[in-house]
């Protein structure tokens, strides 16, 4: 499970961009994208795999569209993309772009011996390169990097930004991350691989706004739920049904439900019997509060 380190409070998510596409060794090279995650999970950064959700082997019944606008939205909430370019592709130049239009600092990584265009290294938005020629040197110097990306408001070499600019951009994200676009949010559900009336449910409680699209987001992408997992746990911990109405709306008696919730908080790290209380400390620190605490940590900073 990728989190951030252990009782840290997390700065905010880290977007891996890597060639998909074009690999000629796919799993090879989804592990590596694998470890990125790992590295920048113990910079106390969440991280985002696109080939945990919008992947065109494993998720060829999403249209081009919709891969855009899920990948484009975690990448401009993003605190930082790491851009591996160790692979030539055209997928990382655009999210490279894209993190620029948007502010969002770019971190590139690539094993010494290999060419990376000047093209890509000249965007005003990559502030750290990385080169390695070994793993262990990889974690070193990345960590190092994205403590000095994530140490300061200063983004891609430019002063930092008005506070009460920060907090319009805030109030906007939030807006953004509160209620996602209706086909986003079908593109999930069939991610999540969840329909009915539990789909139905989680649906209306994004567009209302009781469940954050963004969470949404999350349970799919990062922490990679799925089927009745999924609907137990947004139907059950989320949305507060009882466990008898979790298991209509899912299909099935309330002990296989039980069951579902039981392996769903497993996955997100809460225990089996975690009281309410537990569980709406994990929905705030997890779903809701990190932009949050990016503008108090911005705010905080300018102030020191």
């Amino acid at each position: 499970m990728d989190t951030a380190s252990e009782g840290a409070v997390a700065l905010g998510e880290a977007y891996i961009s890597g060639a998909l596409t074009a690999s000629e060794d796919a799993p090879r090279t989804k592990l590596f994208y694998e470890l990125l995650a790992e590295i920048a999970s113990s910079a106390r950064l969440r991280s985002y795999l696109p080939h945990r959700v919008t992947d065109p082997i494993t998720a060829t019944h999403l249209d081009a569209r919709t891969v855009f606008e899920i990948d484009r939205a975690h990448i401009t909430a993003a605190a930082v993309l790491i851009a591996y370019a160790g692979i030539p592709s055209f997928e990382v130049g655009i999210e490279v772009e894209l993190a620029r239009e948007h502010g969002v600092p770019v971190v590139v990584v690539a094993e010494r011996d290999r060419p990376v265009s000047r093209l890509l290294l000249g965007n005003p938005a990559v502030t750290e390169i990385v080169r390695f020629a070994e793993l262990e040197g990889l974690r070193r110097s990345l960590v190092a990097a994205l403590a000095r990306v994530t140490s300061g408001p200063r983004v891609a070499g430019r002063p930092p930004v008005a506070d009460d600019v920060v907090v319009q951009r805030f109030i906007a994200s939030l807006e953004h991350a509160r209620k996602l676009p209706s086909a986003e949010v079908a593109a999930l559900l069939r991610i999540g691989e969840l329909d009915g009336e539990a789909a139905g449910e989680i649906t209306d409680a994004v567009a209302r706004g009781r469940l954050f699209g963004a969470g949404l987001r999350d349970l799919v992408g990062r922490y990679a739920m799925r089927g009745a997992d999924l609907g137990a746990f947004v139907l059950h911990d989320i949305l507060e049904r009882s466990l008898t109405d979790t298991a209509r709306a899912l299909g099935m008696d309330p002990r296989t439900a039980k069951q579902r919730l039981a392996t769903a908080r497993e996955r997100v790290g809460l225990s089996e019997d975690a009281d309410a209380a537990l569980v709406a400390q994990w929905l705030v620190t997890e779903l809701i509060a990190p932009p949050t605490r990016a503008l108090q940590l911005h705010l905080f900073a300018a102030q020191r």
